[in-house]
């Protein structure tokens, strides 16, 4: 396994610079850290009933961004690969893409808001509690709004080093805050304060990230028609598989807040702090891995890219599944004695998280050049079906039984996601 891992980065270091790799690496393993230490701080210190409404509030907080992006992000990579050298075209996009997704945010917040109010209510959180979370969740989501498209933008200008920073910026100050609030006024500690941290420290964020992108815009810049066109044209294809994603990837959070009880929820929520072993990977798809995907225009090299990828998630998910099969109770032990008694879940959590990130993978590198065919007819009909099935025939009421429910859809995705690739190749022959 080592030996492959091994000869998969002696010839990519042949072909390509690994600087990039190694920045991206050792910065995501420094955020990493710093997540992890905040998603520790709050699985130990909060009340589960607190933390299955903390893990509510992210579920909602996933669902809006995915329904703000709504297909804009391809566009965007897709049009910003043939012009990623060109400023005055680049700040052009950025201005026309921010435009636009002003209002796929407004719409996004009224669905996933109605979508936390119904979750919310399940667990008995008063009518002013909601309005605050939700608040401080648009807060959160408003400067993601210009960040995304200025991240992208410097990605594909591979100035990764600014994307990295602003990232650490963000947690570092998260974690800070909560820290000092951990061991000098422990008894403060609550949902409330953790959201207001993140909404100043998200805004902190932005405000870097502004700063240290100045030289992509360009002030005699415009709302351009025919980007706006493009950008419009992939919303209008793949919106209502967009709107049913966002759902559907929120499927066991809402089910077991439906169906379950507070402490499904939280024991969800805190198995799910272990998904930051798949962020590293997922990090270095979207920071190197897409943006070179995307401006790379020579098919031999592009299949080689996608193989490379394929090759490096299956080795890692296998040796990640191995650790944690061996070593369960020390994974266990970092969640605390409240969560002691999830090794069948624990399993099932980082099985989803290896399938999630295939999906994720193979998707990001398929949406960067727009191969999205069979995801527009497919996704909908073929999640509902598997959706439908797994719902009759298991108990959803049972955290085991949700997590083999997702499973079987993220098994799903994959075979779409590959078809899509297919197809990609197949077409980008003839062009």
């Amino acid at each position: 396994m080592f030996n492959l891992i091994r000869n998969q980065l002696q010839v990519y270091s042949k072909k390509a610079n690994l600087k990039p790799v190694g920045q991206v690496l050792s910065s995501q393993l420094i955020l990493q850290a710093l997540s992890f230490g905040i998603g520790i701080i709050l699985v130990r210190e909060l009340p589960k009933t607190e933390y299955a409404i903390y893990s509510i509030l992210t579920s909602i907080l996933a669902i809006l961004s995915i329904l703000s992006t709504s297909g804009i992000m391809i566009g965007f990579t897709k049009i910003g690969g043939e012009i990623w050298n060109d400023i005055p075209k680049l700040s052009s996009l950025i201005k026309t893409a921010s435009s636009i997704r002003v209002y796929l945010t407004a719409g996004a917040f009224l669905i996933s808001g109605i979508y936390g109010y119904i979750l919310l209510s399940e667990q008995n959180i008063s009518l002013p509690q909601i309005i605050f979370f939700l608040i401080c969740v648009l807060l959160v989501v408003i400067p993601e709004i210009f960040k995304a498209f200025i991240s992208e933008a410097l990605l594909l200008r591979k100035e990764i080093f600014t994307v990295q920073v602003v990232q650490l910026l963000i947690q570092a100050s998260r974690l800070l805050s909560l820290g000092l609030i951990f061991l000098f006024y422990k008894e403060l500690l609550s949902i409330s304060l953790v959201l207001i941290i993140t909404v100043v420290s998200t805004w902190i964020g932005y405000f870097y990230i502004k700063n240290k992108s100045a030289h992509l815009f360009d002030t005699k810049a415009q709302i351009d028609v025919e980007y706006k066109k493009t950008l419009l044209h992939y919303i209008k294809l793949i919106w209502h598989n967009e709107l049913f994603f966002a759902f559907q990837g929120q499927i066991s959070i809402f089910l077991i807040g439906i169906f379950s009880t507070s402490n499904s929820l939280a024991d969800l929520g805190a198995l799910s702090r272990f998904s930051i072993i798949f962020n590293v990977l997922a990090s270095l798809i979207g920071n190197i891995y897409g943006p070179k995907f995307a401006i790379n225009q020579n098919i031999k090299h592009l299949k080689k890219q996608f193989y490379q990828l394929v090759i490096l998630l299956l080795v890692s998910s296998v040796f990640i599944l191995s650790i944690a099969n061996i070593f369960p109770n020390l994974f266990l032990w970092v969640l605390g004695p409240k969560y002691s008694e999830l090794n069948i879940e624990l399993s099932l959590v980082l099985i989803l998280g290896s399938l999630n990130l295939m999906v994720t993978g193979i998707s990001s590198l398929n949406q960067t050049k727009g191969w999205i065919k069979y995801r527009t007819y497919f996704e909908i009909p073929m999640n509902i079906v598997v959706l439908a099935c797994g719902i009759y025939v298991l108990d959803i009421s049972n955290l085991k039984n949700i997590l083999y429910l997702s499973i079987l859809v993220s098994c799903a995705n994959i075979i779409l996601c590959i078809t899509n690739s297919v197809y990609g190749f197949k077409t980008y022959l003839k062009t």
